[in-house]
């Protein structure tokens, strides 16, 4: 007579087991790479928003606009780019999820910071910044203030 053959208990329980221990052991590293694919995107953001305000500069006396909303939608198409996706808000053109300091212009000093992440983005483990001259970069929370 010809025995059935299927899973016992035991070793269903030993299965779900494994996959439950590598889920727990891959979830910090699936957290951490999320945490990086934000602040990549975060800073592509503040490079589109970089070069909008250089566009609106060369068309103003470089001169840089007095908000960031006065980019949408003349210099900057989509309003998405004024949203960080690491922080826990809806960034839009009126109310963007960056800080903007006005009243810089194309001559100012280029090292200038004219653009950064507001306080809380990316878990305070830094924010991106955004100089005069372009360059963005990031600088970690331990850093403190961007300068």
């Amino acid at each position: 007579m010809a025995a059935k053959r299927g899973f016992t208990l035991i070793e269903l329980l030993i299965v779900v087991t494994v996959f439950v221990i590598t889920f727990a052991l891959l979830t910090p590293f699936i957290n951490k790479m999320r945490d990086r694919a934000d602040m990549i995107k975060c800073s592509a953001n503040v490079r589109l928003l970089s070069l909008g305000l250089h566009m609106y500069a060369a068309d103003h006396n470089d001169a840089f606009p007095p908000d960031l909303g006065s980019l949408y939608p003349d210099y900057i198409k989509e309003e998405k780019v004024f949203d960080c996706p690491a922080s826990k808000f809806i960034g839009t053109a009126a109310k963007s999820d960056y800080e903007y300091i006005s009243g810089l212009s194309e001559s100012s000093v280029p090292s200038e910071v004219i653009i950064y992440d507001r306080d809380g983005n990316h878990n305070n483990l830094g924010r991106n910044v955004v100089r005069v001259d372009g360059s963005v970069e990031w600088v970690h929370s331990t850093e403190g203030k961007p300068r």
